[in-house]
């Protein structure tokens, strides 16, 4: 019992240090894992941060490649005939065109429409239409549509009846925008 008595002080002692140390372990872990938990929130945010900016760091050069690459209002002529020379090339017919022009919001640019007709055979239509889709200059198509237009022709000189043939007329409409000469656009801020 004296023993018991005697170790007793120590037991204590031993106790109490167990607490302290465990007192502390929680008063120190405690902050710890908050300043953890702060910490990954943070580089979470700043990763977000950084993958935002680059993606809009690489828009931005997009953009700026695109606007380069657009034409000028003065060479809207030269895309009209880049169109029917194409065309021509492609053996399809554009009786006529008419084109029209609409302010973009913000007055940097104009959106160009041109609105045609295509007649041929639909394999010559569908080489043409492949080409103004991708041709360098932003030409989309906004609308398309097509009919049938039978035609009759001669099959030759020993053939004295008529061959029907079958044509495609298209009518198409593409869309463009131009960029304003620098004293348009200094005239329009």
């Amino acid at each position: 019992m004296r023993a018991v008595r005697s170790l007793l002080p120590i037991v204590l002692l031993t106790a109490l240090a167990l607490g302290t140390a465990a007192g502390a372990s929680v008063l120190i872990r405690q902050p710890a894992q908050v300043r953890v938990e702060k910490a990954l929130a943070a580089y979470e945010a700043a990763r977000r941060a950084q993958t935002m900016q680059e993606a809009s760091l690489k828009l931005q050069r997009e953009l700026v490649k695109v606007w380069a690459d657009l034409p000028v209002r003065k060479d809207f002529p030269e895309l009209i005939l880049a169109i029917s020379d194409l065309a021509r090339k492609d053996r399809v017919a554009i009786p006529g065109m008419s084109y029209s022009f609409q302010q973009v919001e913000g007055d940097l640019a104009l959106k160009a429409a041109i609105t045609f007709r295509v007649a041929g055979k639909y394999a010559a239509i569908r080489r043409f239409i492949h080409r103004l889709e991708t041709a360098s200059s932003y030409l989309l198509v906004e609308s398309l549509d097509a009919t049938r237009k039978a035609e009759t022709r001669k099959a030759g000189r020993r053939k004295a009846s008529r061959e029907p043939t079958t044509r495609v007329v298209f009518n198409i409409r593409v869309v463009t925008f131009l960029k304003l000469e620098p004293l348009e656009a200094v005239g329009r801020v």
